[in-house]
């Protein structure tokens, strides 16, 4: 070989060398594929079916694998998903939805109208959220292979929300699989559905794992909280169950853990300045601590003065201190939902809310006819944070005249007796203790269901609900939505005592930027469109 030719090799070679490095380098916190996301959950779902489910610990591998028509967000909006697009008639009664084509189940079929329409009619009989939405439908039916008709009595206007919602909601199956099923859920190995991600095995007590489903068709819009493009860049997701608070902390900081939910709040000093993770906060959205109150034949069912002296009671600062301490981790708020979300009311609960006047409630008590009966407040034990906000609540209402009988059960207990409509004419407690989470729209607040415990039915409610479903336009629903918060203050269902932040941890060297303002963290946490640096 002659010197120019080995010159001109040694000047290639040392171009490619360099041209490799700096790829190399930019890769190094650019998207990569390969590895294994692992997270630790706080407790094992019962199922992955989910319009036979209602539970975040389910939804989290779940919405790995299963897609409707719509998804959320990162501002809680509904978006297309297996819907390309949609159109509503002028009469807010007919919608006609476009599919996305060339979408393919995990066993390699085609998505196709008859999948839909099998899944919807399913979820419409037997699913846990359907029935606001399908008492109103009159015909579904399939124009062609790629086109769905819904014709409903009367306009719904959350109608896209309930088709978003993946809590009881309307994922969409292959048709043979929903057909057989029926009204029973859907085996892990049969949960067929259309997301960036198929189920593998579910280790009972250990794990579920996942795989990147190879022909996986995402959507053609900007990502966005669990809508729009989704990329799978691990090979594989794998969740395992970890009761255990300290052992789900001692994982992530050693790396047995990439992402864990549901850390105490009391642990974050644990991890401050480990700079291999990340903490976050779920802000966005909050959970809401609240107290139902027996609006059905109680002691305090329709006696809405009575109720008024109950919450003048109370101070809300110390409620959420004993629930949550750092102040990190909540903030006092009237409103059902929270600043950032778009149905937020900042003028709910005035001259009420966290009043703090034991000597006025006692008085407004005894006008109201209060003569020492019992006041019976339910809580579970091993809801620690909802456990110890009751203790604190017995004695503001103790200290403000009231006789308080604090009634604590086990979990199961406590929702049985919560639950129970047995015997209505003798209820079996007037307060109740429980947390719920942010809903994208009020028609899925579960304290405006006539069926929910709690049971506010009154006529005055059920006129606003009926109102507010109709109506289309946002600006007129969210005047109605105000009028709800106001008659909410003034008939008080429930007890709200703030916002609250749950703690979740990630190790630093998963990239995607999940948890910042740009990818905020969402009501259960997603691994699409994330990688291991």
């Amino acid at each position: 070989m002659s010197r120019k030719w080995t010159l001109y090799s040694v000047f290639v070679l040392s171009l490619v060398l360099l041209i490799g490095a700096g790829l190399s380098a930019l890769g190094g916190e650019g998207p990569s594929y390969g590895g294994t996301l692992r997270c630790a959950l706080a407790s094992e779902p019962g199922k992955l079916d989910m319009q036979m489910d209602t539970g975040v610990a389910a939804s989290i591998p779940a919405r790995h694998i299963l897609e409707g028509l719509f998804a959320f967000d990162k501002d809680y909006t509904p978006q297309p998903m297996l819907a390309l697009s949609w159109d509503l008639d002028e009469t807010g009664t007919v919608a006609i939805f476009y599919l996305r084509r060339g979408v393919l189940f995990h066993n390699g079929e085609e998505m196709k109208a008859a999948d839909v329409i099998a899944s919807m009619n399913r979820w419409g009989e037997y699913g846990l959220t359907s029935k606001a939405l399908w008492s109103h439908v009159v015909e579904l039916v399939a124009l062609d292979d790629y086109t769905i008709q819904i014709t409903l009595d009367e306009p719904f206007a959350p109608m896209t929300t309930y088709l978003a919602n993946i809590y009881g909601g309307p994922s969409i199956y292959p048709k043979e699989i929903v057909e057989v099923a029926g009204d029973q859920p859907i085996a892990p190995e049969d949960v067929i559905g259309t997301g960036p991600y198929k189920f593998v095995e579910w280790k009972a007590g250990d794990y579920i794992l996942l795989e990147r489903f190879a022909g996986y068709a995402s959507s053609p819009a900007a990502a966005s909280g669990f809508a729009g493009e989704k990329v799978a860049y691990f090979d594989k997701l794998q969740f395992f169950f970890v009761a255990e608070d300290n052992a789900r902390l001692v994982g992530i900081e050693s790396g047995t853990y990439d992402y864990a939910v549901n850390i105490p709040n009391d642990l974050l000093v644990s991890v401050e300045g480990n700079a291999d993770v990340v903490p976050i906060i779920t802000d966005h959205p909050p959970i809401y601590p609240i107290a139902l109150i027996n609006n059905r034949n109680s002691l305090l069912a329709t006696n809405y003065a009575l109720k008024r002296a109950v919450i003048t009671a109370l101070d809300m600062e110390a409620i959420m201190l004993a629930g949550y301490g750092d102040p990190t981790f909540w903030s006092l708020n009237p409103s059902y939902f929270a600043p950032g979300i778009r149905w937020y009311t900042d003028n709910a609960g005035a001259g009420l809310y966290n009043a703090n006047d034991p000597a006025k409630a006692q008085q407004m008590a005894a006008d109201a006819g209060y003569n020492n009966e019992t006041i019976r407040i339910i809580v579970a034990q091993d809801m620690t944070s909802q456990y110890n906000q009751a203790l604190v609540v017995t004695d503001q209402l103790k200290n403000a005249g009231f006789n308080v009988d604090l009634q604590v059960y086990d979990k199961a207990t406590f929702f049985s007796i919560r639950n129970s409509t047995d015997d209505p004419d003798n209820p079996k407690w007037e307060i109740a203790f429980s947390y719920y989470s942010t809903t994208p729209d009020p028609s899925l607040v579960l304290m405006l269901n006539p069926a929910y415990a709690g049971w506010w039915d009154t006529p005055e409610i059920q006129t606003l609900r009926n109102e507010l479903n109709k109506i289309t336009d946002f600006a007129v629903r969210y005047a109605k939505w105000q009028e709800i918060m106001e008659l909410w203050y003034e008939q008080i269902p429930v007890l709200k005592f703030g916002d609250a932040f749950q703690l979740h941890l990630m190790r630093a060297e998963i990239g995607g930027g999940y948890g910042t303002p740009e990818n905020p963290p969402m009501l259960s946490p997603y691994f699409w469109n994330t990688w291991r640096k």
